[in-house]
């Protein structure tokens, strides 16, 4: 799954996939990418994953030519699936308020604090 947030300098992009890895790329152009399983980065991404599939199992694939990247103040959640692409875009407070959108997104949001936070530990 992947969620893409339209910031002041560009875009702030996380990729989490279901066996535990991600890719985080900040609107400054810093990417992060974990590859390390630990036992509380696996529990947020198998929570984001519960959440994530809430979604799909409600909406249906997006059958028209992708879309250009989100823009400011607008934030859209991307889901890779075996039949297909699956998303939602809206500006953000309305997804990040969205009954169903919103569990996803805290979710991701908590998955990115927690591997920013651990990067830099490592890193110092």
């Amino acid at each position: 799954m992947i969620v893409e947030v339209g910031l002041d300098k560009g875009l702030d992009v996380l990729a989490s996939f279901s066996d535990g890895t991600a890719r985080y790329i900040n609107q400054t152009g810093k990417i992060l990418i974990w590859e390390t399983k630990d036992e509380i980065s696996n529990k947020l991404t198998e929570n984001l994953f519960i959440k994530s599939k809430q979604i799909v199992d409600k909406i249906g694939p997006w059958d028209k030519p992708r879309l250009p990247h989100p823009t400011k103040g607008n934030v859209r959640i991307t889901f890779l699936v075996s039949d297909g692409l699956y998303f939602g875009e809206a500006p953000t407070n309305v997804l990040f308020n969205d009954t169903l959108a919103s569990p996803a997104l805290l979710s991701a949001t908590d998955l990115m604090k927690y591997l920013t936070e651990k990067s830099l530990e490592t890193n110092e």
